[in-house]
């Protein structure tokens, strides 16, 4: 029983080990940004359901979406503005539609900048979420 154990702790983790990965196929990049909201690049995030896309954040920009205004960190969502489906392609970068959605130029994929969802298409990932913090004057975004 003894020399068992060993070959029914690998059997275990081989059993684990399905091959299906969790991580998001966006590439990680180092995200390390202050926003503060009375500036004019930022004035539409003072108001519920105001969106501001900064292109030269993360890996393919970032998006931030004004969701509620209860003042606390969950009144916003950051996303990257890389569509999960076309990661290499250089039709990758999403455009925003309006303040609500943004598109995939490769297939026509939408998300929803609320909570980064996929609204219809084929992919099985939403946006890559970033953290956010918020103090009152300034987001805190990271990863």
């Amino acid at each position: 029983m003894k020399t068992a154990l060993p070959y029914i702790a690998f059997l275990a983790l081989l059993i684990a080990c399905d091959g299906s990965s969790s991580r998001h196929p966006v590439p990680y990049a180092p995200v390390n940004e202050t926003i503060y909201l009375n500036t004019p690049s930022a004035y539409d995030l003072q108001f519920v359901g105001g969106s501001v896309a900064f292109p030269n954040l993360g890996y393919r920009g970032i998006v931030i979406y004004r969701r509620t205004n209860y003042g606390d960190a969950n009144d916003f969502g950051v996303y990257d503005l890389c569509c999960p489906n076309h990661v290499s392609g250089t039709c990758g970068t999403l455009l925003l539609v309006d303040n609500l959605t943004a598109k995939c130029p490769c297939d026509d994929q939408s998300f929803l900048l609320f909570d980064g969802s996929a609204m219809d298409g084929t992919t099985t990932w939403g946006l890559k979420p970033y953290q956010v913090g918020y103090d009152g004057v300034a987001l805190y975004i990271s990863n």
